[in-house]
């Protein structure tokens, strides 16, 4: 996409660019209060090579937008609490919300290239870099984002030009690092890699604009006409109730779980105070275990789901309950507040994502898409049946990025049990506020969740991130094979 782009001919007179320039500022601003009040979210990615006039480009764009409706993002090395975090994580949470507009100057583009050209089999890493950021990019375009891409390109020659006006500028040297010209002399061998990264990431949802940056001029009004062109087009489509049209999702194929026969008829109860020594024993163990993820600096998410009242919270206690509270966090999960309901419905979930070494327990999970979500219809049916790939995707991209785990939990009771369990919490005031009315209204939907539990089951049973089904009408039970299934798991992480 890089070839043949540059041409002497792109160039505008400083008159004329100062004669465009105001209408095309104002008619910009107007845009931005129409995407506000239609709710769309928007991502400005301004990328290029360096010198090429990213920092010129966005500021240009920028004065042209209410400081109160945009987020710039200046992407540079990541922070010491980024490097332990997911390589896309530093994106995900920077994604705006409904209305608002993000502009990244340099964004997961540069840092990938910068991150895997540096490894010894970076090629291989460059090819899974480019899945994750195709899809990054695409659950937020499914979701309504407006994501535009530009990439601002000069030749070698103008680049060393830019480098040595720079240098002999006192208030601009300062700017100029051997480690530029460095890139500078690698600009051959750079050329051929992210040509094939744009070739790559440049899709429907998220299509790349290379720009001529030779004239800076030139370069801010093309960028400038593509801002209105793409943006105007959406405001007119949702004006005209066109929405965006996904095509049927692609569903991902089943690996089918047994629920009921098999978690129930082979478990073998046994009283509270048979397993009380045992939970002990497996107590101390996760502490040592939790100590050596810590030390090798491996992330685990433990995430649990289940039937109300199955002893997600009795499990979670019992695991945690002698680890060391620094490096551990429960996140319980309830209904999404504004803030949450007005970003991708990743978001929330994403914040809370382990840094290297440290273990997120989740108290229900992003599965609410294809369970709460989908029966209680607060997301359309081409949302949850996308959900499946989408998760599928962000899981393998957690594990693939960081050398992490994540164990999935499902707690299986009847339906018999429950109404037992329903009631005692009914009847004491200790336990009261473990029920409510929503849990008695799910109940009378229990056919409808059966359904949707297992297809979520089946779909999302992956080989790197499968399914633990645990029978749970035996409480004690099913915190012994809990506890057990996480220390199993973790000895064949560390190996």
């Amino acid at each position: 996409m890089l070839k043949n782009v540059l041409n002497p001919k792109n160039c505008i007179d400083k008159k004329v660019f100062e004669k465009k320039i105001v209408s095309i500022q104002e008619r910009l601003g107007a845009i931005q209060r129409a995407l506000r009040e239609a709710h769309i979210p928007v991502i400005i990615v301004m990328e290029g090579w360096d010198a090429a006039g990213i920092t010129h480009s966005t500021k240009e764009v920028i004065e042209s937008l209410d400081p109160r409706g945009f987020t710039l993002n200046t992407i540079m090395q990541p922070t010491d609490d980024e490097r332990v975090r997911p390589f896309m994580w530093r994106f995900w949470i920077r994604t705006p919300p409904k209305g608002r507009i993000a502009l990244f100057a340099r964004s997961w583009y540069s840092r990938a290239i910068s991150a895997e050209m540096q490894r010894t089999s970076w090629t291989k890493s460059l090819e899974g870099g480019i899945i994750s950021i195709n899809n990054f990019e695409q659950q937020l375009a499914d979701d309504g984002t407006i994501i535009i891409k530009f990439f601002l390109h000069i030749d070698k020659v103008e680049q060393k030009h830019r480098f040595e006006e720079r240098e002999k500028n006192p208030l601009s040297a300062w700017l100029v690092t051997p480690a530029l010209w460095n890139l500078h002399n690698a600009y051959d061998l750079s050329f051929p890699v992210i040509d094939h990264f744009i070739e790559e990431t440049n899709t429907a949802f998220a299509p790349w604009h290379v720009i001529d940056a030779t004239d800076q001029n030139f370069a801010v009004l093309e960028i400038y006409a593509t801002l209105i062109k793409t943006l105007e087009k959406t405001l007119n489509d949702r004006a005209n109730g066109k929405t965006i049209r996904h095509n049927e999702p692609l569903l991902p194929k089943k690996h089918p779980l047994k629920r009921k026969t098999a978690n129930r008829t082979q478990d073998i109860s046994c009283v509270k105070k048979e397993c009380i020594p045992i939970v002990d024993h497996l107590q101390e163990e996760m502490l040592r275990t939790q100590a050596l993820l810590y030390k090798r600096k491996i992330p685990l998410i433990i995430l649990y789901e289940g039937w109300d009242a199955a002893g997600k919270g009795g499990n979670i206690t019992r695991i945690s309950r002698h680890m060391n509270p620094r490096g551990y966090d429960v996140i319980p999960v309830i209904a999404p507040d504004a803030t949450e309901q007005s970003h991708h419905y990743f978001w929330r979930f994403i914040n809370y994502f382990p840094k290297a070494g440290h273990i997120a327990i989740f108290d229900r999970s992003w599965y609410g898409r294809v369970l709460v979500e989908r029966v209680e219809g607060y997301c359309t049916e081409c949302e949850w049946k996308r959900a499946y790939r989408e998760i599928n995707d962000m899981e393998a991209d957690f594990i693939y990025s960081t050398g992490g785990g994540i164990l999935k939990f499902w707690l299986e009771i009847s339906k018999e049990e429950q109404l037992k369990r329903f009631n005692q919490r009914k009847s004491d005031p200790l336990k009261q506020h473990k029920i409510t009315e929503d849990d008695w209204r799910n109940r009378e939907k229990w056919d409808q969740y059966e359904v949707a539990i297992d297809e979520m089951l089946a779909r999302t049973n992956t080989k790197i991130a499968p399914w633990t089904v645990i029978g749970s009408d035996d409480k004690w039970t099913a915190r012994v094979k809990s506890i057990e299934a996480v220390t199993s798991y973790c000895k064949k992480l560390l190996e």
